[in-house]
């Protein structure tokens, strides 16, 4: 009979710890699942703005270089061309050569020396001058040619479409279709300075294409990267990278339609399903256009060994945790059945159990738990007990607290004193304050009295230490009327007044302030404040008077909150602020009407 009901227990059991299984896993592997694709996006985001960034300063930069070699380029032609000699020689006859031959070796020698000593560069392969008149007529070199051979090629006419003062970038296939893309020429019409409506001559320089191809292969970061540099004649400069994406047509209409400005930014296309990032730069010194094209597989390939690394690491982790899952799900079902013999051993035994160590996750803090439960039960029907006795014990704390020796033995010691150096009312008026203040201090043995006698008891409070401290202290009160006849518990407000007193204004530098008494009601609540003008406390003072003293210092404030809570709940109380040097505040918090369950609980 006993095995045949132990046989489904443990059929449940194994379900149970089946379903445990399946929902740990499930719980791991949505969170493993979460971070993989996040991590993917991520990745994958940050490495297309790392692209987007780093393309656009490679972009940058290379036009910005192009910018400054085309701009060394033209100020070594324009020095060239306003050269005080240069100059001179240009606008010479032909017929003064005639007449002076050995001025013309002259001069073409202070030519030579000139373009090939004084400012050519290794950019500029060669120069060459074209010129109306002058040394070329008399004789054509290398260097020297006549302007009426440069009249009737193609590259003149284009010459002269632009300005006067401006500068043509010209492909070499127009000088010598045998040398096509060996160098980029660049030309300009050299002013005569005495007229500058007027050109005199053609300047030519030659720059070899190797100079700008290394500048543009420094660009292509990527395998399949295209980077191609044009002019508005749509006529190839240089290229580098993919050839399928150097047709200018191509390019052109990649730019047109997807609205792509020359500033150098990077956007986003897509072009026969396949993304790429493009932008372009318009050259300002030349009327050039630098493209460049990246596909997308090139930029994310970084990507995907990322993406593979992060899945073989879930796919261990996996592997790690489905024995890991299985044997803590076994573990907590029978931690689960030694709880619940644990408490069904509790009952019978009346509470009387040792703890049980059951380890120290959710089932060891269940167990715990539990324990404190036992624990504080036992606890409880103490406190009960406790309690009887530490209310009477308060009450014999407060009966030592009116019968102050100090504050009995400095006031006879005062009369003595004041009666002895002056034969003045005075002393009558200090008796009879201090027989007052123990009138209202001991009463008629009644635990309540209304608010208003309790102001009467702190007025002859204050009187008498005036009388000692020669008037330094004021009180002030400011109470509806209607709050006056308010029953509280008695001696509550002279304790906090004799603080307020004693640590707060006597240990000003003038020894004098103010203390100002206060009520109001809020939530069927009367909240009486005391507060005064005196030297105030530190945070940590604070704190003590909040918590239970280890001594008689705070005893009398800690006293007061202990009897309003055990007579009116915990809910009511005292409540301090401070600031040292400007004063403390405390908050008396009563109930506006005192119920019989109230005075039944003091009792």
């Amino acid at each position: 009979m006993t095995d045949k009901k132990k046989v489904p227990l443990k059929r449940f059991s194994s379900h149970f710890s089946s379903k445990l299984f399946i929902a740990f896993f499930c719980c791991v592997m949505f969170p493993i699942s979460i971070i993989f694709l996040v991590n993917n996006y991520r990745s994958e985001q940050l490495i297309k703005s790392q692209a987007v960034y780093s393309n656009e300063k490679v972009l940058s930069q290379a036009a910005d270089f192009l910018e400054y070699k085309i701009s060394s380029l033209k100020n070594i032609i324009d020095i060239i061309s306003l050269d005080d000699t240069v100059q001179t020689i240009l606008k010479t006859s032909n017929s003064y050569y005639r007449e002076n031959k050995g001025n013309w070796f002259i001069q073409t020698t202070d030519m030579k020396n000139i373009i090939y000593n004084s400012y050519l560069t290794s950019d500029i392969e060669s120069v060459r001058l074209y010129m109306p008149d002058g040394p070329a007529s008399f004789e054509e070199t290398a260097e020297f040619k006549e302007l009426s051979e440069a009249e009737q090629s193609d590259w003149y006419v284009r010459i002269n479409e632009i300005g006067l003062l401006s500068t043509a970038w010209i492909p070499s296939s127009f000088f010598d279709p045998e040398e096509k893309d060996s160098y980029v020429s660049i030309v300009k019409r050299i002013p005569n300075m005495d007229s500058i409506n007027k050109y005199i001559g053609i300047i030519k320089g030659d720059i070899p294409s190797i100079f700008f191809d290394q500048i543009i292969a420094q660009m292509t970061i990527t395998p399949d990267t295209t980077v191609v540099l044009y002019n508005s004649h749509k006529e190839i400069i240089t290229s580098a990278g993919n050839k399928a994406f150097m047709k200018l047509n191509t390019l052109q209409n990649l730019l047109t339609d997807n609205s792509i400005t020359g500033d150098g930014t990077l956007s986003y296309i897509t072009d026969a399903d396949e993304d790429y990032l493009i932008g372009s730069y318009d050259l300002t010194q030349a009327d050039w256009k630098l493209v460049m094209l990246i596909p997308m597989t090139d930029v994310l390939s970084p990507s995907k060994v990322y993406r593979y690394q992060i899945l073989l690491i879930s796919i261990l982790v996996v592997a790690y945790l489905i024995p890991a899952l299985y044997i803590t799900s076994h573990s907590i079902t029978r931690r689960i059945r030694r709880l619940e013999h644990h408490m069904k051993k509790a009952i019978s035994n009346n509470f009387d159990i040792a703890p049980l160590k059951n380890g120290s996750d959710e089932i060891g803090n269940l167990t715990a738990s539990f324990d404190q439960l036992v624990e504080k039960i036992r606890y409880l029907m103490e406190k009960q007990y406790e309690y009887g006795y530490e209310i009477k014990n308060l009450e014999l704390k407060v009966l030592q607290s009116l019968i102050n020796p100090h504050f009995l033995y400095n006031t006879l010691d005062m009369i003595y004193w004041l009666s002895i150096k002056n034969n003045v009312p005075a002393i009558s008026a200090t008796v009879n304050s201090l027989a007052q203040f123990y009138k209202l201090s001991l009463g008629h043995g009644e635990d309540f009295v209304l608010l208003s006698s309790e102001l009467d008891h702190v007025r002859a409070y204050v009187n008498i230490q005036n009388m000692r401290f020669e008037d330094r202290i004021q009180l002030r009160i400011d109470i509806e009327e209607q709050f006056l006849s308010c029953q509280i518990i008695k001696i509550i407000l002279q304790p906090l007044v004799e603080n307020s007193i004693l640590h707060g204004i006597r240990e000003r530098k003038d020894e004098s302030g103010t203390i100002y008494i206060k009520a109001r009601e809020k939530d069927n609540k009367l909240i009486i404040t005391v507060a005064d003008s005196g030297v105030g406390m530190s945070e940590e003072t604070l704190q003590n008077l909040r918590d239970k003293p280890n001594s008689n210092t705070s005893y009398g404030v800690w006293n007061i909150n202990e009897r309003i809570r055990l007579c009116y709940g915990e809910d009511y109380g005292l409540y301090f602020t401070s600031k040292q040097n400007r004063g403390t505040c405390v908050f008396i918090t009563v109930p506006l009407s005192l119920t019989s369950d109230s005075i039944n609980r003091l009792d």
